[in-house]
């Protein structure tokens, strides 16, 4: 009597694992298009739901039979395994919030670190940029004709600090919304 399934009666005439091993391999090789079958990963076994409580048990000076005495303590046994269960479930629980939250901190932390720097490369960026304007202003002016009133200057100047000024005490936030802007100016 033919069998319908050819893999498994090759796999039934390996020798060894590293020969089923090699079957299985070269039947992969053969049709490649093919999915390979990737076996779930198993879950821990729960255990069975609670026991039912014998409430109609003699005591032992009613002379109790062996057989009711190993029903109480298969169940006792098994209550016994089922709150273990509970509690191991309850302590990975407890470790995995834990480490969820000691990864939320280290981002946190590590999201305030990056602003601040940010903030301070921007900074120094726009200083950067003021004095270069700066540089070109007073080459501009030195090129240019003698001739204009230094009332001029100086309210460029005063009109330059102001905006330094301000720019100093601007917040991470409000330099990088600039910076985004100069950006997209860009």
């Amino acid at each position: 009597m033919p069998r319908e399934d050819k893999e498994t009666e090759e796999e039934r005439r390996a020798k060894d694992a590293y020969d089923l091993i090699r079957m299985r391999l070269t039947r992969l090789e053969k049709n490649i298009d093919k999915l390979a079958p990737i076996p779930a990963r198993r879950d821990a076994p729960k255990p069975k739901q609670p026991p039912e409580f014998i409430l109609n048990v003699r005591g032992s000076t009613a002379a109790a039979d062996s057989a009711e005495f190993h029903r109480i303590r298969n169940a006792r046994r098994r209550e016994q395994l089922r709150q273990e269960y509970m509690e191991k479930e309850g302590v990975e629980e407890d470790l995995k919030r834990e480490w969820e939250e000691r990864q939320q901190e280290i981002r946190e932390e590590e999201e305030a670190k990056t602003a601040k720097k940010r903030a301070k490369r921007l900074k120094r960026k726009i200083k950067m940029k003021e004095l270069k304007k700066k540089k070109k202003s007073t080459n501009n002016e030195e090129a240019s004709d003698e001739d204009e009133d230094e009332s001029d200057t100086s309210e460029d100047e005063q009109q330059e600090s102001t905006k330094e000024s301000t720019e100093l005490t601007e917040t991470p936030e409000d330099a990088s919304e600039k910076f985004k802007n100069e950006q997209k100016e860009i």
